[in-house]
């Protein structure tokens, strides 16, 4: 079997910066006070709030903006608020007061993945928002390094390939407080992550992205570019061909995979109400609806159609929201209603999108609003 798997130099923070780690930016889509109050809490620390941009600023002043996190990427390398490991991927433990996550922070060959369905060893569980697609394209386009938020599944019931590291006395690279508990990494050096690539490739054909679809479509995108522009002997190993993400096992009972929930704003709440109502059988809940559906691509679908057919007749902006308590929360809010999205089932999730096409975008999140992964490791991306 072709190997889909990468071990980088990764970077990672050094050890004193304590203020580094921050949250995926397509969370708290719908908080700027969330992101705010992010920034004051690290004070005039270097922060990976330097490198990225939360989702919901996209569109403000975009170029900017990106502007600004390339030369915020350029300081962090010259400043070395960044070092660069030897070659080896990371082990990352998450833990909070009711579970400990354990996943591996490596690297795929874009070679290897598809997207929109397509047959690669690395697929898309979901597809990609294509405006977020050609953000995410523009910031890479002229950025030195990547610091993606990007998780992929795969599934190893017995939990052997990571099960395995407990014999080792892996270097502890950082510890973190974070809101719900803590995050800690230890390297992995080169001789064990290829023990460890192995040891997942024999249990599984293929990988899926679940979180940052966007990021991962751009990535390819760009690939697609810098290979147009360059000879067969440098493709071998040029830095863009490469992408950084954080492997997690779905037989994990860490591992809670949850639906992305609809919220409209700006709207007529019961016309809303009484719209989707008359789409679907549903329980209400004051200003929230649980279609009585599966989770499935085309009842997911179904729901998006409706959503849209009412916005385009009616008005109003749809959001998406991690979390089902935030989602009642938002609902209850003037002009606000919500529809709470079917919850998944692990067993069947991959075999779904094996028979065939992917899940809608915005369907599936890991761990809800708080679960998602924490930025922290890095990867230079380009020869500048």
């Amino acid at each position: 079997m072709k190997n889909c798997f990468y071990i980088p130099r990764i970077l990672v923070p050094g050890k004193e910066r304590t203020n580094w780690s921050v949250i995926a930016c397509d969370r708290y889509r719908n908080e700027r006070s969330y992101w705010e109050s992010e920034n004051a809490a690290r004070g005039a620390d270097p922060s990976a709030l330097d490198l990225i941009l939360p989702e919901f600023r996209l569109g403000e002043n975009d170029d900017e903006e990106f502007a600004r996190i390339r030369e915020e990427m350029y300081a962090a390398l010259e400043n070395d608020y960044l070092e660069k490991l030897l070659r080896g991927w990371v082990l990352t433990e998450r833990k909070t007061a009711s579970y400990t996550r354990r996943g591996i922070v490596g690297a795929i060959d874009l070679e290897c993945y598809s997207y929109g369905g397509g047959e690669g060893q690395v697929r898309a569980l979901q597809a990609a928002d294509e405006e977020l697609v050609r953000a995410y394209l523009k910031q890479r386009e002229n950025a030195p390094v990547e610091m993606p938020h990007i998780m992929i599944l795969y599934d190893d019931p017995k939990d052997k390939a990571i099960g395995a590291l407990k014999k080792e006395d892996p270097e502890k690279l950082y510890d973190y407080k974070i809101k719900n508990g803590s995050l800690k990494g230890y390297f992995l050096p080169e001789e064990i992550a290829e023990e460890t690539a192995e040891r997942i490739l024999s249990r599984m054909q293929n990988f899926f992205v679940i979180e940052g679809v966007a990021a991962a479509e751009a990535a390819k995108v760009f690939w697609q570019k810098v290979k147009a522009g360059i000879t067969k002997g440098e493709m071998g190993r040029h830095p863009a061909r490469f992408l950084l993400a954080e492997f997690i096992n779905l037989s994990d009972d860490a591992v809670d995979i949850q639906p992305v929930h609809r919220l409209v704003k700006e709207t007529e709440k019961e016309a809303f109400l009484d719209f989707i109502s008359k789409k679907f059988k549903c329980e209400k809940s004051g200003s929230l609806l649980v279609p009585k559906i599966a989770f499935s691509k085309e009842n997911i679908q179904a729901v998006d159609e409706a959503v849209a057919q009412f916005l385009k007749a009616d008005g109003g902006k749809l959001c998406y929201v991690h979390g089902e308590d935030r989602l009642k929360k938002f609902a209850e809010e003037e002009g606000s209603a919500g529809i709470l999205m079917p919850r998944p089932k692990k067993e069947s999730l991959l075999k779904e999108v094996g028979e065939g096409g992917v899940f809608p975008a915005n369907s599936l999140c890991v761990g809800g609003a708080d679960g998602a992964r924490y930025y922290v490791e890095a990867r230079e991306i380009s020869y500048d």
